[in-house]
């Protein structure tokens, strides 16, 4: 049928003295789209062109891309942590007031968990992120407790708020939380953190813990979302969930955002499993996509992870309305 359609509307077009253009089918591609393994991944439009960073360890690495469903292997490295960190989860790129900043969690050289924080970067460029970035210091609220997978949140009339992952205490290293606090520029907190999120609902947890982390913020028809992440990201079960908060409202009063804890809105397949730790960039039609990582085995835990995207779109009330995430044996069309 379809055949005789296009035979019909070239003779129609020839009729006419039209010359009809051929039919140029659309380009695909299939998950993952960086090859080999990565994880944490975070993508930034800039100007005409996408930027990758994501986990490797041991240094930040800045990909470019002209397609965000397209990525080279490795990256530019624009931090080198040898020698002054160890354990480099996460980093961030994030264009805010006229410059680059990379938020980024880092360790002590012996690798110790319990000593993650988080340090900011910024570009010595301010038109190419692919440049060096330079150790700004850490960023933190006074309580200096653990914490990972920082973000920032722009509201309002461009207020600055960090958002992030951490301890209650590092008596309690079983639960991961979700804070907030004030910024008074891109590179310092000047408030006291605040409890936006704790992983009580059961199926947050992962035997004895409990993980809300990689908060990101996606912002709708004027609403504000914080989307994160749950359960341990080394299970089948990691998952993303999602808060809110709208009309204005102050963002540090915690009974001011509205929270959906009853089910995930993003997880696993019955091809990908694991899917979480996410970022929604738009491709040049605005089309919103979603790229997360996760696993093709179940038990594969954090070395089986792989970088993937997808199509998503709205629902009625302007939240997001994600997909199930398709197995790498799927073509899906090529973003703009």
């Amino acid at each position: 049928m379809f055949f005789l359609r296009t035979a019909l509307l070239a003779l129609a077009a020839l009729a006419l003295g039209v010359h009809a253009a051929p039919l140029v089918p659309r380009a695909t591609f299939k998950n993952p789209i960086k090859p080999g393994g990565g994880a944490d991944p975070w993508v930034l439009k800039y100007g005409d062109s996408y930027y990758l960073t994501y986990t490797t360890g041991g240094d930040v690495r800045v990909t470019k891309s002209s397609n965000l469903a397209q990525w080279a292997q490795t990256g530019t490295q624009v931090f080198n942590a040898a020698g002054r960190f160890g354990s480099v989860w996460a980093p961030e790129l994030h264009f805010i007031q006229g410059a680059f900043y990379i938020y980024v969690a880092m360790t002590t050289t012996d690798g110790n968990n319990a000593n993650h924080r988080m340090y900011v970067l910024k570009g010595r460029s301010t038109t190419d992120p692919t440049q060096p970035f330079d150790l700004v210091g850490q960023i933190t609220s006074p309580d200096n407790e653990w914490a990972i997978d920082g973000t920032v949140l722009i509201y309002g009339n461009g207020r600055l708020y960090f958002i992030w992952s951490g301890w209650s205490s590092g008596s309690d290293q079983l639960n991961q939380y979700l804070y907030i606090a004030p910024m008074d520029s891109p590179t310092h907190i000047n408030g006291s953190r605040v409890l936006l999120h704790s992983p009580t609902p059961a199926w947050q947890r992962s035997g004895s813990n409990g993980v809300n982390e990689g908060p990101e913020i996606l912002v709708h028809n004027g609403r504000t979302f914080l989307v994160y992440s749950a359960a341990g990201s080394w299970t089948q079960d990691y998952c993303l969930a999602f808060m809110g908060i709208d009309d204005g409202k102050d963002p540090l009063v915690a009974s001011n955002w509205w929270r959906l804890d009853d089910r995930p809105v993003f997880w696993k397949s019955d091809k990908t499993f694991g899917v979480g730790h996410a970022s929604f960039p738009y491709d040049r039609n605005g089309v919103p996509y979603i790229v997360y990582h996760g696993m093709s085995d179940p038990n594969a835990g954090w070395d089986g992870r792989t970088i993937r995207t997808q199509s998503y779109g709205w629902n009625a009330d302007g939240s997001p309305a994600f997909p199930s995430p398709v197995g790498t044996d799927v073509s899906l069309n090529l973003p703009a």
